[in-house]
Parts: C-alpha cells; structure tokens; sequence
C-alpha cells in the first residue's frame, strides 16, 4: 500500500551506510506511513491492530540485526545503543499499558512517538556506528 499522508520521508541523512540496516529504516517509515493512511482513511481497528503488531515485530528483528553486528564487530557503543532499544521497548509497552483497549488511541500517539523516536535515533544514536560498520566491510 503505498502511503498518501506521509509523516515520514526517507532522506539522505538518515542513511547509516549499510544497504540491509537502511532498507529496514526504510521499512519502519512505511510502516509508519501506511499506519497514518489507516487512521486518516477509513478507521479499522483490525488493521490497526495488526500492522502495530507488524512493527513491533519488525522493530524486534531490527533491533536484533544490530546488535548482532555490534557483537560481531565488538561495537564500543553496544552498551549505551542496547540501552535506547531496550528505552524504546519500555515506550512501547507503556504506551500500550495506557491505551488499553483503545486501538485508535494508541495509534495516535504512537505515530508520534515513533516519528519522533525513529527520526532522533537515526540522526543521533545510529549514526555513532556507522564508521565500525563501514571499517568492517558493511556496506
């Protein structure tokens, strides 16, 4: 489905050098995007439903991608990146604890939430591997 409201566009900067670990930033905004088109379309909590748990899964494999790099490549930031997954999951879980029941409230606030974390942590947190990855051989 290809996102008409999107919050999210893919931009250079974001790129941290590694075909695989972009195409999966990549994923995670159409995702994102393909959730706002759900909520400003025609509302329907079963969809809702499950591409929230299609990204909660996909952010699991992500996050498990990089961290498999990290050990491989014994990465001197694994510690504090593993601790913002880890922040990330606790979010997530909170934010499904407070809108128990309420699909459509929680989709709302985590659109924001995952537009804002996802963005921050690509120009930021992501960026601080990239030169370990890329002297490794990723590209």
């Amino acid at each position: 489905m290809a996102a008409q409201n999107q919050i999210l566009e893919w931009e250079e900067q974001y790129s941290v050098g590694v075909a695989l670990l972009d195409q999966q930033h990549q994923h995670m905004f159409r995702m994102i995007n393909d959730l706002v088109d759900i909520i400003h379309g025609v509302p329907d909590a079963k969809r809702v439903t499950e591409l929230l748990d299609a990204i909660v899964r996909y952010k699991r494999a992500h996050f498990a991608t990089e961290e498999e790099y990290f050990r491989q490549f014994d990465y001197e930031g694994a510690e504090e990146h593993i601790a913002e997954h880890r922040k990330f999951d606790e979010a997530l879980i909170g934010l499904k604890e407070k809108h128990a029941g309420d699909t459509f409230g929680l989709a709302f606030e985590l659109i924001d939430f995952l537009e804002d974390w996802l963005v921050q942590h690509l120009l930021h947190t992501d960026q601080k591997y990239k030169a370990c990855f890329l002297a490794h051989g990723l590209k």
